[in-house]
């Protein structure tokens, strides 16, 4: 129950920061959310249509790859296929937002076009405590024929940070999706993020 309030409050809070930062994705319905003693939460219909709107997608479609992003996420400028970044709207969870959580897309060409993405995960971790201070492998996991996926944590510019990355191996080229967020406010995200970062696709 605290996880999914946490979830609500964080779609909320972004889509409060889209009313007054940015007119095209401002909701216009007034929000309540009465919270009873029993801690019960009552959403009225026009919080609830809030969150249907946050539900709504962000497309990003190159000729190598297409993926969804949250649709208040923005797309950082200058994106391109081999190297776009989406960024979150600030939150106001657990206290003032000091970290912007993002998906980064990298495209890297490979010098051995035998190169797989096991050896590249296997790479990245061997490089990875060169850049990330403390850095502590939380998961190494095949998720696809030429795909692997780690999960780490560390200290990077002096913030306590947990990153998921993906890489996707095909025609002689490394596709790196990576997700970073506040390691305190992590558990919080992954859920949420989780499907988008599934939505990448190689064409």
């Amino acid at each position: 129950m605290n996880r999914i309030f946490t979830l609500l409050l964080i779609l909320f809070a972004q889509v409060a920061f889209a009313q007054t930062s940015d007119s095209t994705n401002a909701v216009t319905d007034t929000t309540q959310i009465a919270v009873s003693d029993s801690t019960q939460i009552a959403i009225s219909d026009s919080v609830q249509a809030a969150a249907d709107s946050v539900n709504a997608l962000l497309s990003v479609d190159f000729p190598a790859y297409k993926m969804t992003v949250p649709y208040l996420w923005r797309i950082k400028p200058g994106c391109v296929e081999g190297q776009c970044t989406f960024i979150s709207r600030p939150d106001t969870l657990l206290d003032f937002d000091s970290y912007i959580e993002s998906i980064n897309l990298t495209v890297n060409k490979l010098n051995n076009s035998g190169y797989t993405a096991l050896k590249y995960a296997d790479f990245s971790i061997g490089y990875l405590p060169k850049v990330v201070k403390g850095f502590k492998l939380l998961e190494k996991k095949k998720i696809g024929s030429n795909a692997y996926r780690i999960t780490y944590m560390g200290t990077k510019n002096s913030l306590k940070q947990t990153w998921r990355q993906y890489y996707y191996v095909k025609s002689g080229k490394v596709y790196i999706v990576t997700f970073s967020a506040e390691t305190r406010k992590y558990e919080f995200y992954q859920p949420m993020i989780e499907p988008f970062l599934n939505s990448f696709a190689l064409k």
